[in-house]
């Protein structure tokens, strides 16, 4: 592997991932962008040579472990947990507890995981810097959309664990909402 950096993108596959992955990839990275969809993956790192193209679904852990053993010791210094979505547009009332589940799974969980999975690497190296990605809706609700908001509410709430917990260590914590 490369002694550049290497960056992790979630959901590099479109909208804000995809963009994090182009700027980082034209900074000099080595952006290991990963999503599920490939064929749109395909395309993003036929873009710049700086763009490694993973599968990768956060809410497996089998797939967050596959992503951890291809990048070896790579010097990752840089992960974006741009992996999110919203799933309905129902209110609380007339919403469906398997959609929430899913949302809490990929916004809330997938970004422990991938928290998990990288930040041995940050340790190793001795720097790094945790990006999540969350949305306005992390920090005032509206109607017919309580499992985003509570799945971002919960997103921004483990950015600011992740600040207490890390303090003193070379890992810095954002959030972009």
């Amino acid at each position: 592997m490369s002694t550049r950096e290497y960056a992790v993108i979630t959901g590099a596959s479109s909208g804000i991932g995809a963009a994090t992955a182009r700027a980082l990839a034209a900074n000099g990275y080595h952006v290991i962008a990963a999503a599920r969809r490939v064929d749109k993956l395909a395309a993003l790192a036929a873009e710049s040579e700086n763009i490694e193209a993973v599968e990768l679904d956060v809410t497996s852990q089998s797939s967050v472990d596959a992503l951890v053993a291809k990048l070896g010791n790579a010097p990752v210094s840089v992960l974006v947990h741009s992996a999110g979505g919203a799933f309905d547009a129902d209110s609380v009332m007339d919403s469906d507890p398997e959609l929430w589940q899913k949302t809490f799974d990929i916004n809330v969980v997938g970004a422990v995981r991938m928290v998990k999975a990288i930040t041995p690497l940050f340790r190793e190296h001795r720097k790094g810097h945790i990006v999540l990605i969350t949305s306005t809706a992390a920090h005032r609700t509206y109607e017919n959309g309580g499992s985003y908001a509570a799945a971002k509410f919960g997103e921004a709430s483990l950015v600011d664990t992740l600040r207490l917990e890390l303090n003193g260590e070379p890992i810095r914590v954002t959030e972009i909402a």
